[in-house]
């Protein structure tokens, strides 16, 4: 299981919730396994809500189980897009701060030709190191984006089964009485409905921000797709060219 406290105290929260409809069908049978006849309506009745309870307590159990064996690791994308930050981004932010011609001496100590393609080959370096610290932090608040919605997920959800447990003790202690009985499952009933509600909509919440962060990172590929292909690729071998006096037409010359 995820080491999230906000998916814990979910699976905390659901097994509550598990405990207390155990208790609540422990405490209907006890109630009615004597009653008199004035009063067998009651069962009856109780049958018959029950048949619809049921359905939805599988329902209810169904939607939380598939949460659980899928929970996200909103830590692991926290800490991805740290390490996109610092060890891509800030890195090559400071690498692109180190090349800039006012930084290099090669147009003070050269000149000629090969002096001339550091000049042509320089900037475009940096502003191609630049491009991939900007993505490098577009890629890190992506991921904490997705993060922060994953928990937030979780927190909705831990309030939905919160929320369930408060109905299931309430309607414990109305199962306890004959006549109470059929309201109580009633009010089981209702809660099931409020929280299979909640579940969804929230679910649908999330779905909707990972739609919109696929569409985002999809954009972000793209951008680096861009980068490889725009990247002005440097003169090397016109810079490599160390000969003075070698006639090749691109001697560097002593100032």
């Amino acid at each position: 299981m995820s080491g999230n406290p906000l998916v814990m105290e979910a699976r905390s929260k659901a097994d509550e919730v598990d405990r207390d409809l155990r208790r609540f069908f422990e405490t209907v049978n006890r109630t009615l396994s004597w009653v008199p006849a004035p009063l067998k309506w009651v069962i009856e009745r109780v049958e018959d809500l029950f048949r619809t309870v049921n359905v939805k307590i599988a329902e209810f159990w169904d939607r939380v189980n598939q949460l659980f064996e899928q929970p996200g690791d909103s830590d692991r994308l926290k800490q991805v897009g740290a390490e996109w930050a610092d060890k891509v981004g800030n890195v090559l932010g400071d690498i692109a701060g180190t090349i800039g011609l006012d930084k290099m001496r090669t147009n003070v100590e050269w000149s000629g030709k090969a002096a001339r393609a550091y000049t042509a080959t320089v900037p475009p370096q940096a502003s191609g190191l630049n491009a991939v610290k900007d993505v490098s932090n577009q890629m890190r608040s992506s991921l904490i984006s997705l993060a922060n919605s994953i928990d937030a997920f979780w927190m909705a959800i831990g309030v939905a089964l919160a929320t369930f447990a408060v109905s299931v003790i309430g309607a414990v202690a109305a199962a306890c009485t004959i006549v109470g009985t059929p309201a109580a499952v009633a009010a089981i009933a209702t809660g099931l409905t409020v929280a299979i509600g909640l579940i969804g909509a929230t679910v649908v919440a999330l779905e909707s921000h990972t739609n919109t962060i696929e569409a985002e990172q999809l954009n972000i590929a793209q951008k680096i797709r861009d980068i490889g292909t725009d990247w002005t690729m440097p003169n090397v071998a016109d810079m490599s060219d160390a000969g003075v006096t070698d006639g090749d037409g691109t001697d560097w010359k002593l100032d």
